[in-house]
This record gives C-alpha cells, structure tokens and sequence, in this order.
C-alpha cells in the first residue's frame, strides 16, 4: 500500500486560545448545528463555527470555542478524550483540556470518518475510497478495508433522516408564543445515536436530545438568536437581549435561555410596570408573548427608549417625547427637534442626547437646561457624574450637583481622548468599548486602564450583566467576569 507523510501546518486560529489564562468565556448565538458527539459527561457541537461543550446531565452550556475554518464534523476519541474536528481541507487534533491543537492536511473530501486506537479512517464522499491517518505521526495511506464495529461520524442523509419515524416531519417550528412566524420550517442539520440517546441538530432551533426508550425530548439553547445585539435591558431576574432577529431572554439563576422571533425589527425595548414595550420604526406597542398591542404611532423612527416611575420616553429622529401613565399618549418632551439617541432618567432630572447637544430636565423645577452644544449618543451615571458619549467618539464628563447657568456648556470636561464606540458603567467605573480592546475610566483616580483579560480587537458595545462584562465584536460576544478586569 502506497503511504505518504502529510506536514503539520499550525494556521487554525482558536479562541479562547489558552483556558488557564484566558479568562473570558464565548456566547454562540442560535446556529446551524453541523454534528455533534459525546463522551460519557458532555455533548460536542459544531455550530457554525463554534465548538460547544454542553454537560450531558444539565444540557447546560459549558463553554465555546471559536474555529476560524469552515468545520464540517467532530468525533470524540474515547482512547486519549481529544476531539478530532474534520474541516474542508484538513483534519484538527484538539485538546479539550488545553486547548491545543496539531493540524493534519487532507487533500480529498471526507465523507465520513472513524476513530480507533491509532489510527483515523476516512472514506471519501462520492467516490468511497479508503484511507487511514496515522493519530502521532499524520501518515495518510490508502486502505483496501476497514476494521469491525467503528463508530462513524458522517454527515446527515435523507436515508438516515427516515430511519427515524418519530422525527417525522424532518423540520421544527416555533409555538406561537415564541414567534411571530410560527409556521417557519427550522430542518433538522444532524444527527448523532450514542445508543441510549438520539441528539438532533437543527439550524436555528438548537439541540434535541431524544431519550430512546420513551422518545421524550428536551431541547438545548445555548446562546442568542444571533449576535448582532443592539440592546441589553435587565430586568427582575432576567437579560433582555434585543438582536435582529428578536429578543433573547437569558434567566440569571438557572442560565438558560428562551427567545421570541419578530417579524420585523425591534429597535429598543424598556419594561414598565411589568410590562414590556418595544419600538419598531415609528411604534410603541406593549407585548405579550408574541401578541403586540398598539401604544403609539409617531410620525418618525425610534431611535431609544427609556422609563422613569410615571413615563415612558421615546427618542425619535425629531426630538424627544413621553407617553404618561395610563394615558397611551405621546407628548413633545424635549427642546430639540432633532435625533435623539440616548435618555437617562434620574429621581431628579431628565438627560436627553441628541445630535446636536445635551440637554437637562429638571423635574422638581419642570425647566429644561443646556449642557453641552454638540452631539452625545449615549449617557450613563457614576456618583453625581454624568458621562455622555459625544457622537465624535470622546467622553464628556458633566458634574450633575453643578448649579446650572445661562452659560453653555458650564460644569463639564472632556476625558483624554479615545475613539470610543460604546459607553455602560458597573456604578463605579465607565467601561469602553473601543478599537483596539476595552478599556474603563476610573473616577477616583481619573485614569484608563486597558482589561488585558480580553483580545485586543475592535468593540462595538460593551454592557454590564450580573457580576460579567458583556464586550460585542464585528461577529462574537465574549464574557469576563468583572474579577479579572485587572
């Protein structure tokens, strides 16, 4: 038999790269479920890019790892407990303990493959054509036959679909509780039959893992529907994420996850009175479930939206207005005719941010003041501080307790300069999300610091969950607990 050395070529980038020393965590939004293995304790998924580690008992999500190849299948190696990860033109060796890898190229397509004690065997996808890989070494020769009762892992087939009758009619969909298209087809992706257990992947619908016995399923949720976030609200007990595709309900305690798919896009959402409220272009409707009922109509697009004890304020794209209690009304609320993108709401004062500057309202008084003359997007509250995010990326810092005057732009400064994209605040320091990694400002000693504990790549937002920092990328969301910022 003809044999050939295959060299190592290290260019699959992993993330997190080392779990001793990277301390963040990664989110996988709702994806397409491209296989899936297990060991005795946890589940493998490939979604998307991701590799999922999900504990077997508590279909709770372990961790994540981001793969920067297009991955295809994953099997397990009950012989050292690495994982082999099968991608278009190569096969990837991973440690689930360190996180390393060794790359071994392929240079025909797999159809499926085996794992044994020191070899790897593939079978090409059309032609059928027999190989096996050395496991140390990554010798790959031609074989005339396999070895007896290898367990394979291959890609899913309309014939392997019909084995299973039950599964019938080979898609999911959403209640009407979850979605606003409950008739949209979500098809089953993969399969995987440990022998007591039938695991399902899907696109977009997450993992089912049939017991074979009685058929009872229980479905796995690992992430968002997707990670183009907008928005993160908390609620009582409670993550609200708003995305394009819909809001994302994280429960904090049992850290599982439940969504509700829109039709169209939700721009903001607050809750109030135990109620929740989205915008969607030039509406304000109260939800329940996936039913909606009409607040208000204005005449242009929301932009934000924020609550106090008695209103509701809705930032347009011409100015500021508030719907009172009980009334379901939207009244003209700020001196601006402008954009509105960011209202902070205080027991004392009103702040409003537009493209043209920032504005106070003072409740006690019922006067509207100026504070700054240009363009703020975002405003959160350290102590008596007010830090908004002018819309040339700079932080402007605005003593509250300073007594107003007719002067513009009195009582404010701006911090040392960083082209800053997004602005949150645990309630003692600002966190950054900037173009080259997150930084946070330290009031007390009036410094920034870089958190090393994330890559240093560019940030679109940045938010505070729980006892986390929540940092969102071009494509991935990662989480650090805020006891290694330092």
């Amino acid at each position: 038999m003809l044999g050939f050395l295959l060299c190592f070529l290290i260019n699959s980038n992993i993330y997190p790269q080392n779990p001793l020393w990277d301390h963040y965590t990664m989110m996988a939004p709702l994806g397409t479920v491209k296989s899936i293995a297990t060991s005795n304790l946890q589940i493998f998924a490939l979604s998307d890019e991701y590799l999922l580690f999900i504990d077997k008992n508590s279909l709770s999500l372990e961790s994540a790892v981001y793969i920067n190849r297009s991955t295809q299948l994953i099997g397990y190696d009950n012989f050292t407990t690495d994982l082999w990860i099968l991608c278009s033109d190569n096969i990837i060796r991973f440690s689930a303990s360190t996180y390393n890898i060794r790359e071994f190229p392929i240079y025909f397509p797999v159809g499926k493959f085996a794992i044994d004690v020191n070899k790897i065997y593939l079978e090409t996808a059309k032609t059928s054509e027999k190989y096996s890989l050395d496991k140390m070494i990554g010798t790959v020769t031609k074989v005339n036959s396999f070895p007896q009762n290898l367990n394979w892992y291959k890609r899913i087939s309309e014939a392997e679909l019909r084995q299973y009758p039950f599964l019938s009619p080979y898609y999911y969909s959403d209640d009407i509780q979850s979605s606003q298209t409950p008739f949209e087809q979500y098809p089953i992706t993969a399969l995987y039959d440990d022998g007591m257990y039938l695991y399902v992947g899907t696109h977009r619908y997450g993992i089912l893992k049939y017991n074979k016995i009685s058929w009872q399923s229980q479905r796995i949720i690992t992430g968002p529907l997707d990670t183009k976030i907008k928005r993160v609200r908390k609620t009582d007990g409670e993550v609200l994420v708003v995305s394009d595709l819909g809001i994302s309900y994280f429960t904090v305690a049992s850290g599982s996850w439940r969504y509700l798919r829109f039709r169209d896009a939700v721009a903001d959402l607050v809750s109030y009175n135990n109620n929740i409220y989205i915008a969607r272009r030039n509406r304000v409707l109260r939800t329940a479930g996936s039913m909606e009922f009409p607040t208000e109509t204005l005449s242009e697009e929301i932009l934000t939206l924020q609550t106090d004890d008695k209103n509701v304020y809705v930032g347009t794209r011409s100015g500021a207005f508030r719907i009172i209690e009980g009334s379901g009304e939207a009244i003209p609320f700020s001196p601006t005719t402008y954009a509105v993108y960011a209202i902070h709401t205080t027991p004392q004062a009103v702040y409003v941010g537009s493209e043209l500057g920032l504005y106070k309202y003072d409740k006690e008084k019922g006067e509207w003041s100026t504070l700054l003359n240009f363009g703020v997007k975002d405003i959160v509250q350290v102590a008596d501080k007010i830090y908004s995010l002018g819309t040339n990326n700079q932080i402007i810092r605005y003593a509250a307790a300073v007594t107003d005057t007719t002067q513009d732009n009195a009582g404010w400064d701006l911090l040392p300069y960083f082209n800053v994209y997004d602005i949150t605040t645990d309630g003692a320091v600002v966190y950054c999300a900037t173009y080259s990694g997150v930084y946070y400002y330290d009031p007390s000693n009036e410094s920034y610091r870089i958190i090393y504990n994330l890559p240093r790549i560019p940030y679109e937002n940045v938010y505070v969950i729980e006892n986390r920092l929540m940092a969102i990328s071009d494509k991935m969301i990662y989480f650090l607990p805020l006891e290694y910022r330092d």
